[in-house]
């Protein structure tokens, strides 16, 4: 695939092989692979997390882009692109990153001047406890009664209710499937 003398890109209709995670082994055409997906993850990261690579204990089989039924992790997105039209990998990377830079320093600033790295992953740190604090409080709400019995674990002969927002998170998202 190559720019054409006009500038145009002229898509060349081949195969192409990409290996996930699992070693799931998935083949594609390259002109029945879909334009890259104008996403955004600025108020989400949680979510890029889950759709970032399928190695991860975050990755939770997100479905922006598909290729012949499997959900493929934005970590191979630029071998999937960089067979697509003339630099359309270069184009959809350039946004991305131009984005995150300003969306991180806007986020992470005080008084126009940047965070130091300590202060950046206490409030990391204060975003993720109070994820953790909703979702254990949805999932008290979700599951009403039945709560004790889902959230629970054995220590020894004993049973014991989850009390660890963390845990307790982690769990709700398993059972989710998210």
């Amino acid at each position: 695939m190559a720019p054409s003398s006009d500038g145009e890109s002229v898509v060349v209709d081949e195969t192409c092989q990409l290996k996930l995670g699992d070693g799931t082994e998935v083949s594609f055409v390259v002109s029945n692979v879909p334009d890259p997906v104008a996403v955004t993850f600025k108020q989400d990261i949680p979510c890029l997390n889950a759709m970032w690579d399928d190695t991860s204990p975050y990755w939770r089989k997100e479905l922006v882009l598909t290729i012949e039924g499997h959900p493929i992790p934005i970590v191979y997105w630029p071998d999937v692109y960089h067979y697509g039209k003339y630099g359309q990998w270069q184009e959809t990377k350039s946004q991305w990153c131009g984005w995150r830079v300003k969306e991180f320093w806007k986020e992470f600033s005080v008084n126009g001047h940047p965070m130091k790295f300590t202060r950046i992953v206490k409030e990391l740190h204060r975003q993720h406890n109070i994820s953790n604090i909703n979702i254990v409080a949805h999932a008290h709400e979700e599951f009403g009664d039945a709560f004790n019995s889902l959230f629970s674990y054995c220590k020894g002969d004993k049973v014991h209710v989850m009390r660890n927002k963390s845990a307790i998170s982690c769990h709700y998202r398993q059972l989710k499937k998210l």
